[in-house]
């Protein structure tokens, strides 16, 4: 998957280029990874975590994952489902039981996993019932709010709080020592901090997880044990709607980790044969597999996420049958620009998904 000229890092002239276009963009920084035959081969960080401070990125800087979350959410729920306590074939309402539509009753949590739910991506605060669109498992619609509905039933099935569960089942036994599912206060110094597209810093993005946490501490509470009830309430208490979107942590998107740390996830991730078994057909080279987009293309198959929070823009590819994978994260909001160039490059074609994303 990845050409001969990549395989120790970026070529010597090209890492020139991606900085002089990260410039351009601008995007302030960025991490990207290469995995070769299922172990990691290098990560290269570029730029600044800031353009304030000038602190240059490192391999060990603190990224948003974005919607790279979700993978990290289905890894979760197919080791549930192997201990027996998870049922993709059951339907939602069976584990958690608060919609009252009667197609949303039908969704389960393989239709989740594959975006097929007719769930909307996020629902506006005037929308009050979660409703699908369509049919569910007629048809794919990218929906976040799948992802959130599942990290409750997540909570349920474990008795534990979401980001406690994801430790649990996931940062601790792959050694993904500097990974959480919220923000944390004791890896502020290294986060690669979220700017606009004029390249300027975003302001006030950490404020309503440093407001949850300033409520914890009040409670008397640990936030990585709260459950759906607890970080409702807080998120309301904080001043913020308490629409699902908003709440953290959550399952589709809040997830901050380091290209080490992601490099071991996704070591572990790709040797799972279930996440590329189609399971909803998008466009003639892509669909959906079980928490992971699917493509084909020149006669290879490949698994990718992309990843879309203010301020940080992601991407990972990877070749299930090689072991092979690419990923790029960026702290910009044009940071499409840069992953789109940095793995066309380094898989030496085009890629369908970054034309469809």
């Amino acid at each position: 998957m990845v050409l001969a000229a990549w395989k120790q890092g970026f070529p010597a002239l090209y890492e020139s280029d991606i900085l002089r276009w990260m410039g351009v963009a601008p995007v302030p920084g960025a991490i990207a990874g290469v995995l070769r035959n299922g172990n990691l081969a290098w990560i290269r960080p570029l730029g600044v975590r800031s353009t304030e401070t000038r602190d240059p990125v490192t391999p060990e800087a603190v990224f948003q994952a974005a919607s790279l979350s979700k993978q990290v959410t289905a890894y979760a729920a197919f080791a549930l489902r192997d201990a027996g306590k998870l049922d993709f074939d059951r339907t939602l309402v069976s584990y958690v039981d608060d919609l009252a539509d009667a197609r949303a009753r039908k969704v389960t949590v393989r239709q989740v996993l594959s975006h097929s739910s007719g769930f909307p991506n996020w629902r506006s605060a005037e929308t009050k019932e979660l409703v699908p669109e369509f049919e569910p498992g007629s048809r794919f619609q990218y929906s976040g709010e799948g992802f959130f509905y599942l990290q409750r039933i997540l909570e349920q099935v474990t008795g534990s709080g979401f980001c406690d569960l994801i430790h649990r089942l996931v940062f601790q036994p792959l050694g993904m020592a500097s990974s959480s599912m919220i923000w944390k206060p004791e890896l502020a110094n290294r986060y690669a901090l979220p700017h606009d597209r004029r390249g300027e810093l975003r302001v006030n993005w950490d404020k309503l997880a440093r407001s949850l946490y300033e409520i914890a501490r009040q409670r008397g509470q640990t936030i990585t044990s709260w459950r759906y009830a607890d970080y409702r309430s807080a998120v309301r208490e904080a001043g913020e709607p308490p629409t699902p979107n908003n709440l953290l942590p959550n399952a589709a998107s809040s997830m901050v980790t380091t290209g080490s740390d992601y490099a071991r996830f996704l070591k572990a991730a790709v040797r799972n044969p279930e996440i590329h078994r189609e399971q909803i057909r998008i466009r003639p080279m892509i669909g959906w597999g079980l928490g992971w987009g699917i493509e084909r293309e020149a006669g290879r198959e490949y698994v990718w996420q992309w990843g879309d929070n203010g301020g940080y823009k992601n991407f990972v590819v990877a070749e299930p049958a090689s072991g092979d994978a690419v990923f790029v994260f960026t702290n910009g909001d044009s940071g499409a620009r840069i992953y789109d160039r940095i793995v066309t490059h380094a898989t030496g074609h085009d890629h369908p998904a970054l034309f469809w994303v």
